[in-house]
């Protein structure tokens, strides 16, 4: 996956005065900003508390984020587990927090708060991480699709997602959203017409991670009326890991969709000899998990490929 990390730094400035008797004008908008009362010890201790929780809660995801963009070993999983399970204890006693973060906070806290409640694996999470799609700020959306993400909730509306995967403001906030999308649809939210819609758009989409993505939809979708578009990212996409994807979206329609496997072979099978090996060696692969044989030659496997209906 690609991800921009989340912003580190947490910018707190509170400003305190026992001494005089009367706020200069400065001081009374700074104690307004803040909703914190200059002469309240207890209050500015509290709201130090928040900083300190959300920040903590960032450190961690961070590791995280680190952890599954470059982690590949089985110890490096385990790593990332035990990140999981610390992000979600800590959200889970944190929710209430993080919700009123989310729709009132700074937008630092935002941010963070729209990702940690994805942790939380709470149906409560949902109704406020939809309405932060529309939120102002482009890093608190693009968050909350990550939030959404991990959240998976099987009821997940999918308007707002598909929305900011068409339309959204940076490459980043539409992969985010293609993947959103994924993870809910496989989680088991109704599809509606306007996902295939999405994903056969977003194989021309300037962002590699969403022609990734939208290929594994469509074979989600089971729409075999994309196999001509998939079989062009394939020949086409300059990104290995698209064309992987197309390649992997057409065997899997094949195998799942009878009447196709005729036409999806030939369509993986025209293209060895015109891709690179690093693609050659995935379409070998997916063109035995949809047939259950293993020719030696790309030869056989074309005239495999030819004799079906």
């Amino acid at each position: 996956m690609h991800r921009t990390s989340l912003i580190l730094l947490l910018a707190l400035s509170i400003a305190t005065s026992c001494a005089a008797p009367k706020e200069s004008k400065g001081l009374a908008a700074e104690r307004e900003r803040l909703k914190v009362s200059v002469y309240n010890p207890g209050a500015i201790r509290e709201q130090s508390s928040v900083g300190t929780y959300i920040t903590t809660l960032d450190r961690s995801i961070q590791q995280w984020n680190h952890s599954f963009l470059t982690g590949s070993q089985e110890r490096d999983r385990r790593t990332l587990n035990r990140l999981e399970d610390a992000i979600r204890s800590r959200s889970i006693k944190l929710f209430d927090l993080l919700v009123e973060q989310l729709e009132s906070g700074p937008p630092y806290n935002r941010r963070v708060a729209a990702t940690a409640l994805g942790f939380t694996s709470s149906d409560r999470a949902l109704i406020p991480l939809l309405n932060a799609l529309s939120d102002p700020d482009q890093e608190v959306v693009n968050n909350t699709l990550v939030g959404l993400s991990v959240l998976g909730n099987p009821t997940t509306p999918l308007q707002g997602i598909l929305h900011q995967m068409q339309f959204g403001s940076s490459e980043q906030i539409r992969g985010n959203a293609s993947l959103a999308l994924l993870e809910c649809l496989q989680a088991g939210s109704p599809t509606i017409p306007e996902v295939v819609d999405a994903a056969r758009s977003g194989l021309r989409d300037d962002a590699d991670y969403v022609r990734t993505k939208s290929a594994l939809i469509l074979a989600f979708e089971r729409d075999v009326e994309s196999i001509g578009d998939l079989a062009l990212q394939l020949y086409d996409d300059d990104l290995d890991s698209a064309a992987m994807a197309a390649s992997r979206a057409i065997a899997y329609l094949g195998k799942h969709e009878i009447h196709s496997q005729g036409a999806c072979a030939r369509a993986l099978t025209a293209s060895l000899g015109k891709v690179n090996d690093a693609v050659t060696g995935a379409v070998l692969r997916d063109l035995q998990r949809l047939s259950g044989r293993n020719y030696p030659s790309h030869a056989e496997w074309v005239l495999w490929a030819h004799r079906l209906p």
